[in-house]
């Protein structure tokens, strides 16, 4: 191979090279455009109901939970935000770290508290 043929073959691998550069620079302008144009997520503060309220709300779920229909227990934490349960957890002394667990474990949480509780008053009655 001859020394001007080994030249034209490195050449030619620096065209392609920048070809591909070209395209991946492209490709971002287009990926950087599309991430501008997409709306970004606004959190809102989000309005929790007193103490007293989420007390409540935890009086009404115990009771269901006496009478066997944890299901609801779980659908309610589901159809609750993470900030909301975390009020819900300090109103009732439940020592949770909702920012780090997921709601299933909530569920699971909240319901060994309430067994606990369940064994307690039992047991004192």
């Amino acid at each position: 191979m001859t020394l001007m043929n080994r030249i034209d073959r490195v050449k030619a691998k620096i065209e392609q090279i920048e070809r591909l550069l070209a395209e991946v620079k492209d490709e971002l302008e287009t990926l950087g455009k599309e991430s501008q144009s997409q709306p970004k997520k606004i959190r809102t503060q989000e309005s929790l109901p007193s103490e007293e309220e989420l007390q409540a709300e935890y009086a009404k779920l115990y009771q269901e939970f006496v009478a066997k229909n944890s299901k609801v227990i779980e659908e309610f934490i589901k159809g609750k935000s993470k900030i909301y349960l975390k009020g819900f957890c300090k109103a009732n002394n439940l020592p949770l770290d909702t920012t780090k667990v997921s709601k299933d474990r909530i569920a699971d949480e909240v319901m060994q508290w309430m067994a606990q509780r369940k064994a307690i008053t039992k047991k004192a009655m």
